[in-house]
């Protein structure tokens, strides 16, 4: 019972922090997408089901800070957990190269998803957007990648240690 809470925590402490550090250190006009790196960090430690669930609830906070239309992020999210988790089931949790490629593919998608579901439907041009936002921001947040995977494998770890020390009492 206390995984939900640790992480419940990390999440609204991370959407503070892309409200109001993130927008300081904006690089281009472009900030990084830090519930995303969460969300699959997340979901290549504990699996699918669970990186689902997170990725619903980091999208549902997203979506009531800051969303168009309730459900969108949520559901981007939720997918996004869902994806990531399902191939990494027997992945060699201390390796810290497969998470930046899967968060750079992940980034691309997600923003490339965000394009369709919003931006495409105003006419702006691709290229346009894929120059100054969906390149950008994939690489912006591929960079925070290591050192967010390390923190979420870190709190993980001793969640697990914590869950194995109390059962053995």
């Amino acid at each position: 019972m206390l995984r939900p809470f640790v992480f419940a925590i990390i999440i609204v402490l991370n959407f503070v922090l892309q409200a109001t550090l993130f927008p300081h250190i904006a690089i281009m006009s472009v900030t990084p997408d830090t519930a995303m790196v969460l969300i699959v960090s997340y979901a290549i430690l504990r699996g699918e089901i669970e990186g689902a669930i997170f990725g619903l609830g980091a999208g549902l906070v997203q979506d009531i800070l800051g969303g168009v239309v309730i459900g969108f992020f949520a559901l981007l999210g939720f997918l996004t957990g869902y994806l990531c988790g399902k191939p990494f089931r027997d992945f060699f949790k201390d390796n810290y190269f497969l998470p930046f490629l899967v968060v750079i593919a992940a980034a691309f998608v997600y923003q490339f998803a965000v394009y369709v579901a919003t931006v495409m439907f105003t006419h702006a041009d691709f290229w346009f957007y894929f120059r100054t936002v969906i390149f950008p921001k994939t690489i912006y947040t591929a960079s925070l990648s290591v050192p967010i995977y390390f923190f979420v494998h870190f709190v993980n770890g001793r969640l697990e240690r914590y869950k194995g020390a109390k059962s053995e009492a």
